[in-house]
């Protein structure tokens, strides 16, 4: 990872594929591109695509599973389920036509000029953004979209079609990494791996897992698939480096501007439950004096963490208790020591019997659980908690949690033709 000024960042964000002069749906202006420099644009993608997911990506999805809680203005509201289209309209918005959009354009450039590296980077961020869009709202316009003028009203694919999407992406990223670079290789451009094409595979393998993992719940040899992929996963996290200063972490921006949330119920419960050592780091009021979310707090977009705690699912699935029992162990301490903890205040947090209840006696939910606690502010929760129903949580209001977010506004009111019938309580394909 490479640290970056907040200049840097904005003199490439207005290099781009500049085919948006307005945007206000998925259908960007392709008619009249500027050329682009993929060694200009590809940092700004992965400014853009960390600070859309750290923020409104990680708000929603951790209120939702409770991780933290709406307690003033719109997030107050949204803490008792009144999730609507305007919501989530910037969110949606900035995955299009700041993500997606330029990453298409920027495979142009790499197709035509032979930078096959460019290439595999550009569809692998393609490939993780788009599970992501698949996840929180099932079906969106992908294969129809893209278009600009040709096509203003683009269908919509469902979720097993953008599935397939994601599984191409990455077989497609794979083959452009296995080929020479080209004329140009990725470099201190790439602020993520800095064009190593060894952690770009990586990821390419762990984002297959992470899609595997969510069709298991339907179709349990997936659970196999995914743990033969984590085999050969990350061995550095993704991660998007914040420099503090004026280009800050978007919940720390968040926190200094509106203070609008605090630590979520039900995590502060767990974090008592187990004494954990991290509930003095978590537990902090939402402020711009919080030691833990700080301005330049990185963004940890897949993690070795998370990783393990995969194999721990995986295995416990396909092999049984006894087996998972080390990787389980094994993925608390790494969460443990990711935050700081000492040596032996993680032998005395393992010493519990309610986080290690013996080789026997470990089940999906103490996993599920202390995977919820080691993903602390990452959207993968609130995906954890669909698939698996851990950590239980207790709705605020009513009687269910939502399922999905909400179709944005600028959908419903330039693509409404083509928009999906299901609500906020719908489930997902994968559910």
């Amino acid at each position: 990872m490479r640290k970056i000024t907040f200049l840097a960042i904005i003199l490439t964000a207005v290099s781009f594929v500049s085919c948006k002069k307005y945007f206000d749906d998925v259908n960007t202006d392709p008619n009249s591109p500027i050329e682009v420099t993929p060694s200009a644009v590809l940092p700004g993608i992965e400014a853009k695509l960390s600070y859309a997911l750290a923020g409104d990506g990680s708000r929603y999805s951790t209120i939702l599973n409770q991780q933290i809680k709406g307690v003033s203005r719109q997030w107050a509201v949204l803490e008792n389920y009144n999730f609507v289209g305007e919501d989530v309209n910037t969110l949606y918005e900035v995955l299009y036509a700041d993500v997606l959009q330029e990453l298409k354009e920027l495979q142009k450039v790499a197709d035509r000029d032979g930078l096959n590296h460019y290439n595999g980077i550009a569809k692998t961020l393609e490939a993780y953004t788009l599970l992501f869009i698949a996840d929180h709202w099932d079906s969106s316009p992908y294969s129809d979209a893209f278009q600009g003028i040709e096509n203003l009203q683009p269908l919509y694919d469902n979720q097993q079609e953008l599935y397939a999407a994601v599984f191409s992406l990455l077989s497609n990223a794979r083959e452009d990494f296995a080929q020479p670079a080209g004329p140009v290789a990725p470099g201190s451009d790439d602020l993520i791996y800095q064009g190593s094409v060894a952690d770009w595979i990586s990821l390419t393998n762990f984002i297959e897992a992470r899609a595997n993992l969510r069709l298991a719940k339907n179709d349990p040899s997936k659970y196999q698939d995914a743990l033969t992929l984590v085999s050969s996963g990350l061995t550095r996290d993704f991660a998007f480096e914040y420099t503090g200063g004026n280009f800050a972490h978007p919940m720390y921006q968040f926190n200094e501007q509106r203070g609008d949330c605090s630590i979520g119920t039900r995590i502060s419960e767990l974090l008592v439950s187990y004494s954990d050592p991290r509930d003095a780091l978590f537990n902090q009021p939402f402020d711009d004096a919080n030691t833990y979310i700080t301005r330049d707090l990185t963004d940890k977009m897949a993690t070795l963490v998370e990783q393990k705690f995969i194999e721990a699912e995986c295995t416990f699935q396909v092999s049984g208790a006894a087996a998972a029992h080390p990787i389980y162990l094994s993925a608390i301490t790494m969460a443990l020591e990711s935050e700081s903890i000492s040596p032996a205040d993680i032998a005395t947090y393992l010493g519990q019997v309610s986080v290690d209840p013996g080789a026997a006696n470990i089940t999906l939910e103490h996993i599920m659980n202390q995977k919820y606690l080691g993903l602390f502010l990452h959207c993968e929760t609130f995906t954890d908690w669909r698939r698996t129903g851990f950590p239980t949580l207790t709705p605020n209001a009513g009687s269910t949690i939502p399922r999905r977010f909400p179709v944005p506004q600028s959908e419903r009111n330039l693509n409404s033709v083509n928009i999906p019938a299901a609500t906020i309580y719908s489930l997902v394909n994968w559910e």
